[in-house]
């Protein structure tokens, strides 16, 4: 965990980023959200709905090696489903999850970019 400012140096605005080990320690958790996600997914009758798009997830602010600013990336992914809204509508009990597990970091559903 690293705090850095957002996108840019300059940037007043500062997060709390995961870094590599971060994902090492915790991916047990990240695993668990996933399988969780779509269980939920299935749960709510598996429908596809909304807009086809790829890279759909869960993600957080993080910061590579021998970087100084955080982006967002994904750390839970969503390839069970194309529609953007039946996606969206299933995240919500896994990003309690997250939240809960890891109370230190912002986690968001992330709609990826359409297809």
């Amino acid at each position: 965990m690293k705090i850095v400012p957002k996108y840019y140096t300059k940037n007043e605005d500062k997060v709390l980023a995961i870094q590599d080990k971060d994902f090492q320690d915790n991916k047990d958790i990240f695993r668990q959200a996933e399988k969780m996600w779509y269980q939920e997914w299935r749960d709510s009758s598996t429908s596809d709905e909304g807009s086809c798009c790829g890279g759909k997830g869960i993600s957080t602010y993080y910061v590579g090696p021998r970087k100084r600013t955080a982006e967002r990336v994904n750390v839970v992914r969503c390839d069970f489903v194309q529609g953007n809204i039946s996606a969206s509508r299933s995240a919500k009990k896994v990003l309690e999850y997250l939240k809960n597990e890891l109370p230190e970091f912002e986690f968001s559903y992330n709609d990826g970019w359409m297809d």
